[in-house]
């Protein structure tokens, strides 16, 4: 990462250094030369250039750093729905009552879904965090669905689903709007 940074920065400067040894070629000709139209037009396509450039540098900054978050949240949702198929198989292994599996089969879905999540630069750091809450989430719903904690927590478990649900929607739709 430090050393694609570091290619950047250098490709910027030596961009605007280039600009520079232009406007100081311009700026010593006489505007009625014959070789002043040519360097200026070189002069205005490197500043346009360099423009370019720098409206794009905060996403090729930002790359590296999406695309770990991009795995870290990747890996999180197949994490949890491997952990979803487990649990539907250990309430049915365990001869545990068949009505859990209408708190399973939805979050197995649920995972299924966060599968085909696509991250822009803006809300990266947002679907990771979602990611994690996504862990909280799944055990709470392991500690229930076994019988560690009473039914009531059930309660929570919606609530859990409702933010998350709703936090990765805001999310994606505001990387469409951007």
């Amino acid at each position: 990462m430090a050393a694609t940074e570091r290619d950047l920065h250098e490709q910027h400067r030596a961009m605007t250094s280039g600009l520079a040894a232009m406007h100081a070629r311009v700026k010593e000709l006489d505007p009625d030369d014959a070789e002043f139209d040519g360097q200026y037009t070189a002069m205005v396509q490197g500043a346009e250039e360099l423009l370019a450039f720098e409206q794009t540098l905060p996403t090729l900054l930002a790359e590296p750093q999406r695309l770990r978050s991009a795995k870290i949240v990747r890996w999180s949702w197949r994490g949890q729905t491997a952990a979803s198929t487990a649990l539907i198989t250990a309430v049915l292994v365990l001869d545990r009552t068949a009505w859990w599996l209408l708190l399973l089969i939805p979050h197995l879905l649920a995972t299924l879904l966060g599968w085909s999540i696509q991250m822009t630069v803006q809300q990266h750091k947002q679907q990771r965090g979602i990611a994690v809450a996504l862990h909280a989430l799944c055990l709470l719903v392991i500690l229930v669905a076994l019988g560690v904690l009473s039914a009531w927590w059930i309660i929570a478990v919606l609530i859990g689903w409702a933010l998350i649900g709703g936090a990765s929607t805001d999310s994606l739709q505001q990387g469409a709007r951007k």
